[in-house]
This record gives structure tokens, sequence and C-alpha cells, in this order.
């Protein structure tokens, strides 16, 4: 009986991710382990599908080992712990079976790509709004889901507003409450839901306001300023030289607002507005300039759905995260190399930091990693 090879499996099925309906041979490993057929997609590693793309240039086929898979049927827990850290024998599969259909794999794939995604009309928030608002981030902090440390700065001037009498003395030392002095981040969301209410401010209240905007304006810019001077300029050079640039980078910096990628877990998994430049600048095409940083590869997405993206990542991985973050406190969360994550098509660097802060996230460079592959064996 001829045997199915790593090759030919890769060429059939795992190449292009299709679903594949697998049949064992009676009395096997396989059959013992996961009975007489089981349905998955195999799983490769970035250095395993570049050593396949390989090995597929020779023939005839003659490899064989063990692949790893997903179990997209039985949901055993115990099964897929299994397929993932053993995997399935390839001498062990009588008969592969899949989907004629191609699904979308863009892995070998040089084209920019969009993400599906359900796009919701909203309306600008209404005073009423910030009560509900409130309501939800207490029922989180309640129930230990860490909030970014923005939305830690507007929870505490929610509960500083509607229940003021509330405040544990930890959350009264966080906000440094002297008589009616709170830190200026919190003051600027306190006041912000006194004007979003319409509620009249005193004169003092509307220079404090107007001290606060201006403030936090200036704030951003610094941080700009500051990745400018890594990619070897600065807000003045740039705007001497290509002030439509600085504008983009500007309206992109105005816009931006701290946000947390998972739904659940003690720590929150944020993108703050330094980690946005470092990533954006040295890897969306759009945004670099004088080059810099052209030898980091691109994202292969559109602009607008490299956020996207990354939030479906930390969503898959966010059990990992908070486990890790768990067992080791003060350590930075790290998937690279063998264990870059795998997402649409392509391999992705990611570093969290002990805090939650994304500081780092990039397609990796097929052809370097390669070579790092190759130098291995």
């Amino acid at each position: 009986m001829e045997k199915y090879t790593l090759e030919e499996i890769y060429e059939l099925v795992g190449k292009k991710d299709k679903t594949a309906h697998l049949t064992f041979i009676p009395g096997s490993e396989a059959y013992q382990n996961y009975g007489p057929s089981l349905t998955v997609v195999f799983v490769y590693t970035q250095y395993e599908r570049q050593e396949m793309d390989e090995a597929v240039k020779t023939k005839p086929f003659s490899k064989s080992g063990y692949l790893k898979a997903i179990d997209l049927l039985t949901f055993d827990k115990k099964v897929e712990q299994e397929l993932l850290k053993t995997g399935i024998c390839s001498d062990d599969i009588l008969d592969i079976s899949y989907f004629a259909a191609d699904p979308v794999n863009t892995y070998h794939s040089q084209d920019t790509r969009t993400i599906k995604k359900i796009e919701i009309d909203t309306k600008p928030h209404s005073g009423g709004d910030l009560e509900w608002m409130y309501g939800f981030n207490a029922k989180m902090v309640r129930e230990g889901i860490g909030l970014s440390p923005k939305e830690r700065e507007s929870y505490l001037a929610q509960k500083y507003y509607f229940e003021p009498k509330e405040l544990t003395e930890e959350e009264l030392l966080e906000m440094k409450v002297v008589g009616d002095n709170i830190r200026p981040e919190i003051r600027f969301h306190f006041l912000q839901i006194k004007i979003v209410r319409d509620e009249a401010l005193t004169d003092d209240e509307h220079l404090d306001a107007a001290q606060l905007i201006q403030a936090r304006i200036n704030a951003k810019k610094n941080v700009l300023d500051q990745y400018l001077k890594e990619a070897g300029s600065s807000y003045i050079k740039l705007g001497r030289h290509d002030i439509s640039q600085l504008a983009r980078l500007m309206n992109k910096v105005e816009k931006f607002k701290e946000r947390r990628l998972n739904a659940v877990g003690k720590i929150p998994v944020y993108l703050d507005l330094g980690g946005y430049l470092h990533i954006y600048m040295r890897h969306v095409k759009e945004l670099k300039f004088n080059g810099h940083f052209h030898h980091k590869d691109d994202f292969q997405w559109e602009e607008s759905d490299v956020l996207l993206v990354m939030t479906e990542m930390i969503l898959s991985i966010d059990g990992e995260v908070q486990e890790f973050f768990k067992k080791n406190p003060g350590i930075k969360y790290s998937r690279y190399g063998r264990e870059s994550v795998y997402f649409e098509g392509d391999f992705y660097t990611i570093h969290i930091e002990s805090s939650g802060r994304i500081s780092t996230f990039y397609k990796n460079t097929k052809k370097l990693l390669m070579v790092a592959a190759q130098s291995k064996h």
C-alpha cells in the first residue's frame, strides 16, 4: 500500500489550508488515538511552510513524519491538545478527501488584502450615554477585567462625577485628590463629561478645559516628534521638507485613541499612541517617508484594516497571554520565530509588555526567515 508523504499532503491540502477529511489505517497509532477518521486543517509554522515549499520542488516525494492539525468537528479537548502537541503521522493516513474549492490563503501572494468586517454607523455620545458607559466600566472593574490606562482615567472621572462618595481610598490615591484638584488626565475627562451633558462651566473650568486640551495636543506632538527622530527626522525637519506628510501624520495622531484589543482578562492588551507610531511608521507604506525604514516589510493589508487584523490576532491568543502573565508577572510576552502567530496567510511577530501594552507587531520577512531556517540545517 502506497503511503502519503509530507510533500503530497502539503500540495493536496496544506499549502492552501484546505479542509481535509482523513481516514486512518485500522490499528495505526492515529486510529487508536483519534478513531477511524478526523476532519482537520493542518498547521504549519512559517519555517515549516518554507521548508515544504522547497521540498515539493524535488521528486519523487519521500518524506514522512508528524503533522500538527486543528480538529474541526469533534470538539474534544484531549484530541485538540494532542493534535497540536504531537499531531498525526503521515504513515497512518489511509485516505484524504478535501473540498475542491480553494479557501482564502494568501501566504504566497504579494497583493494587498482586505479583511471581512461589519461596519456599523455610530452616533456621537450623548449625555445619557455617559451614565450607561460608567455602569458598563464599573461592571468590568467589579469582574476584574483590566482597563487600559486611558480607559482607567475615563472610568475614575466618571465615578468622580456620578458616585464621588463611592470612591475607595485606593482610587482617591490613584487620582491624587486634594480638595477639588485631581490628576490633569482625569480632570480632562471630568470636564468633558460636564461639557457633553451641557452643564455650565465656571470661568476657571473653561480655562482649565482649554489648557488641558492644549496640553494633550502638545503631548501628542511630542510623541510624534520622538518617533520622527527615530526615523532620522524631526517635527521641524519634516515640516520643512515634506509638509504634506507631516500633515498626514498629524491628522493620524490627532484622531488616534488608545484602545484595548482584548475583550476580557485581568491584563488589558492595548495599543497606545507610541505603539501605534512605532508599528505604523515602520510597516505601513502610507506612513513611511525618507526611506529610513524601507528595509522593513509592509503589512499586506489596507491601512484601515491593520488595527482590525491586530485585534483579531490578540483575541485568538488572549487566553494564552493572560495565562502567561499570571505565571510570569513583570515579564514581556513574545511570539516570534517558530512561535510566530499565523493569521490569514502570514506569520507575525508580536511583543506585549507586562503592563499589556503592545510594543511590537509586524509581518515576518519570508526571505530572511528562509535563510535563518536553512542556517540551522
